[in-house]
C-alpha cells in the first residue's frame, strides 16, 4: 500500500501471524542538512501518478524480498522541523527480509516517485527539486574539494569543470570500487553506473563498496548509496541492466567520459567500438590474478582494436571465478581509471592515449608498452592492410573468401528487419551448435556475431565470418 497524506503521520501497529520480522522506518525533518541549518519542509506532488508509482514500488518490494506486507506513506505540505515526512513498514518471515525490504523501498522512493522537496535554509531556500537530489551546496562543495584546489594544477577552474563533467562507469564490481569513490571525491558533477548484477558474498574481497548486508541486492543501487553518502552534491544516475549493442550509443552519447569496469572483452569491444563512433574518450582495464593492463583510447588516438584487431574469444581468459583474484589488484587498476579521468578533465600530466600499462602486483615491477594506429584496424583504421579471420566488411568479401555460404542470423526472435536473403535463424541467447560448411555471421550491428566468429576460429574453424555492420550490410546483397 502506498498513500499521500497531508496529515501529521503516526506509526500504527502491525501485526501478522505469519510473519517473525517487522521494520517500521520514520523519516523525519531536521534542522541541518550538509552543513546548513534547516527552518522547515515542503513536499509536493502529482497524486494520481505519484501513488500509481508508489504502489508499483511497493509490490516489487513485496516480491523481491518475499515480504508479508509492506506499507509506505508520505506528507505532502509544509512540514516543521521534527515532523515525520515518510513512514514505511514491513513484514517479513525473517528480520533480514523485513530490512532489506524497508531499506531498498527508501532507496528507491527517492528517486522513482515522483514527489519534489523544498528545503527552507535560514540562508534561502533550495528551490524545488527531486527527493533525492542535493541541490547547490557551495558552502559543503568548497569544505570537501579545499585540498585538491590547492593544487595549482587545479584550482578553482579545475574543479567548475569537475563540476560539470559527466563520467559513465560501466559496472560496479572490483574496479568500480577503486575508481568511483575517488571520483565522487573529487567532485565530478555526474555520475552514471550501470549494472545488473546482485552483490554476492565472493565479491566482497575486492568489491569493497559494498558489506555483507548487501548481499543480494542490487549492485548499482549500493554503489549509487555510497556515492551518495560520501559526496551528496554528486548527480547519480542508475542504470539496473547490462550494457548491449541495443542501448551501448544512448549510454554513451550523454556522458563525457566512459570508464571501463566490465570484467569480460565482449563488453570492451562493445564500449570501445561505441566510443569511437561518438567521439568519446574510453578508460579500460583489465585484471587477472596479481596482474593488470591499464589505456586510455582518444577519439583521435589508437583504440582496443588497433591493438586486438582480431576479437579474441570471449572465454578465452578466465573469469575470477575460475582463476581467483587478489582483491587489491582490481582496486589498484580502479584507482588508476580514476586518475586517467581526472587527467583528461584537468588537463594535468600524460594520458595512457599512446602507452599501455602493465602492473604485477606480485614483484611490484610496471611496463609501459608504445601503441600506435593500427592502418588495418576494423574499427578505425579502414581495415585494408589485415585481413581479419573472423570478419568481412562486406557480402563480397565473402564471397570472395569463402565461395558458397549459409548465412546465419544470430538476433533474437522480436529484432527487426527481417532478413530477405535464405538464411538460418539461430538466436543468440540459444546458440548452442551451428551449421556446417561455411558460414557468414550477422546480427544486429555486428558485435554478437563477432563473437560467434572469434569462439569458432578459437575452436579451429576457420570458414566461420561475422558480417562488419550486421543487417545494414546486407541491404545492396543480391544473392548469387
Amino acid at each position: 500500500m502506498f498513500q499521500l497524506s497531508h496529515e501529521p503521520l503516526i506509526p500504527w501497529p502491525v501485526a501478522s501471524d505469519s510473519a517473525g520480522g517487522f521494520v517500521t522506518f520514520e523519516g523525519k525533518v531536521r534542522n541541518h542538512a550538509n552543513l546548513r541549518q534547516v527552518l522547515r519542509l515542503e513536499y509536493e506532488a502529482y497524486d494520481d501518478l505519484a501513488i500509481s508509482e508508489g504502489e508499483k514500488l511497493v509490490a516489487e518490494a513485496v516480491e523481491r524480498y518475499r515480504l508479508e506486507s509492506a506499507t509506505v506513506v508520505h506528507r505532502v505540505g509544509l512540514l516543521e522541523v521534527g515532523e515525520t515526512a515518510v513512514i514505511i513498514q514491513t513484514a517479513a518471515a525473517h528480520r533480514r527480509e523485513a530490512f532489506a525490504g524497508c531499506e531498498w523501498i527508501l532507496d528507491q522512493l527517492k528517486h522513482r516517485v515522483p514527489i519534489w522537496k523544498k528545503e527552507y535554509y535560514a540562508d534561502g531556500d533550495s528551490g524545488w527539486v527531486g527527493a533525492d537530489a542535493p541541490g547547490p551546496n557551495p558552502e559543503l562543495e568548497a569544505q570537501l574539494t579545499q585540498r585538491q584546489r590547492r593544487l595549482a594544477e587545479i584550482g578553482d577552474d579545475g574543479q567548475v569543470r569537475l563540476k560539470a563533467a559527466r563520467v559513465l562507469v560501466v559496472g560496479t564490481g572490483g574496479l568500480a570500487a577503486g575508481c568511483l569513490p575517488y571520483l565522487a571525491a573529487a567532485g565530478v558533477g555526474q555520475l552514471g553506473l550501470i549494472d545488473d548484477d546482485l552483490v554476492d558474498l565472493s565479491n566482497l574481497h575486492r568489491q569493497i563498496l559494498f558489506t555483507v548486508e548487501d548481499v543480494g541486492r542490487l549492485k548499482v543501487e549500493r554503489a549509487a548509496q555510497f556515492v551518495n553518502r560520501l559526496n551528496p552534491t554528486v548527480e547519480v544516475h542508475r542504470h539496473a541492466e547490462r550494457l548491449t549493442e541495443v542501448n551501448a550509443d544512448r549510454f554513451v552519447a550523454s556522458y563525457d567520459w566512459i570508464v571501463d569496469g566490465s570484467d569480460n572483452l565482449p563488453t570492451k569491444f562493445l564500449l570501445n567500438e561505441a566510443c569511437r563512433r561518438h567521439g568519446k574518450p574510453l578508460v579500460t582495464a583489465s585484471v587477472h590474478g596479481f596482474e593488470g593492463q591499464l589505456l586510455t583510447v582518444q577519439p583521435d588516438g589508437p583504440c582496443l582494436r588497433c591493438l586486438f584487431p582480431t576479437a579474441p574469444a570471449s572465454r578465452c581468459v578466465g573469469t575470477c571465478a575460475e582463476n581467483g583474484i587478489l582483491g587489491v589488484v582490481p582496486g589498484i587498476l580502479g584507482m588508476l581509471q580514476a586518475n586517467e579521468v581526472l587527467k583528461g578533465i584537468l588537463g594535468y600530466g600524460e594520458l595512457l592515449s599512446h602507452r599501455t600499462l602493465l602492473l604485477d602486483l606480485r614483484s611490484g615491477e610496471t611496463m609501459s608498452l608504445s601503441r600506435t594506429a593500427n592502418p588495418g584496424c576494423p574499427v578505425c583504421g579502414g581495415g585494408t592492410d589485415i585481413s581479419d579471420p573472423c570478419e568481412v566488411a562486406s557480402m563480397s568479401e565473402a564471397h570472395a573468401r569463402l565461395g558458397v555460404f549459409i548465412v546465419v542470423d544470430v538476433r533474437e526472435p522480436d529484432e527487426e528487419p527481417t532478413i530477405s536473403c535464405d538464411h538460418v535463424r539461430l538466436p543468440f541467447s540459444t546458440l548452442d551448435d551451428l551449421p556446417e560448411g561455411n558460414l557468414v555471421v550477422v546480427c544486429e550491428t555486428g558485435t554478437r556475431s563477432l563473437r560467434v566468429a572469434a569462439r569458432c576460429l578459437a575452436g579451429g574453424r576457420t570458414n566461420v565470418v561475422s558480417l562488419r555492420g550486421g543487417v545494414a550490410s546486407l541491404a545492396e546483397y543480391e544473392p548469387r
